[in-house]
């Protein structure tokens, strides 16, 4: 891919802390692995506040000024495309950014937390229940926990071009309901795994980590390539 035509791809900052217990802002590796085995260019999205993000309560946090939204705005902007990774809480400043960006038709990948972010922001509320099923969905480095059920006439269907598939799997909540999204795809247990939102070009959410796939599986590779595919359109498209 030519330098001028790389995306720029917003990475939704996760806060964390070192070996030394400083707070920190951080990407995964996984995913800047993925971004850059794809040839895009990441950028990270980083909360404004000089606050101590994980040791503070989410309700402690405060409402974003109209300031910190412009600042927000301007970060989005430099962006072809967003991606709101895996992590452990839901902060404000991801939802506004995910809202602007749907907003502005911007693709948009979330994986795992990131689909829940999805879900929250289109419910307006935690929609968010613990797993009770059969299935552990808790296996940390396990190429494929369990399979996948992906839905006809969905974007993700046209993607994969597959009925079902196997995915990794690392999360102790699952998304209860959907109002504007459509569920795209099931776990085996009945767990919602995919959602998309049909008005838009890509917005995507899946509940596994496909950037920790890019290595092994041809499904999280076709997924990746048509995210950074409508980031690109995208980029010409400003």
């Amino acid at each position: 891919m030519k330098k001028e035509n790389r995306p720029i791809i917003g990475v939704l900052g996760v806060p964390t802390y070192d070996d030394e217990e400083d707070s920190l802002i951080a990407i995964y590796n996984g995913v800047k692995n993925a971004l850059v085995k794809k040839g895009c260019i990441p950028f990270m999205i980083c909360p404004l506040l000089s606050i101590d993000y994980s040791n503070t309560k989410l309700s402690d946090i405060p409402d974003l000024t109209k300031e910190e939204k412009e600042t927000y705005r301007e970060m989005i902007d430099i962006c072809d495309g967003i991606i709101i990774p895996g992590g452990y809480r839901i902060y404000n400043f991801y939802e506004y950014v995910v809202k602007r960006a749907i907003e502005k038709n911007m693709p948009v990948l979330g994986t795992c937390l990131g689909m829940q972010v999805l879900a929250k922001v289109d419910n307006g509320f935690n929609c968010l229940e613990k797993n009770e099923t059969n299935i552990n969905h808790v296996k940390k480095q396990v190429k494929y926990v369990h399979k996948v059920k992906i839905l006809n006439d969905t974007l993700l269907k046209g993607i994969i071009n597959k009925d079902e598939i196997e995915v990794n799997s690392k999360h102790s909540y699952h998304v209860s309901k959907v109002n504007n999204f459509k569920v795209s795809a099931y776990s085996e247990d009945g767990l919602i795994e995919a959602i998309e939102l049909p008005d838009k070009d890509f917005v995507v959410g899946v509940q596994w980590h496909p950037e920790k796939m890019i290595d092994y599986d041809e499904n999280a590779n076709k997924l990746f390539d048509r995210f950074v595919y409508e980031c690109l359109k995208n980029k010409r498209n400003k």
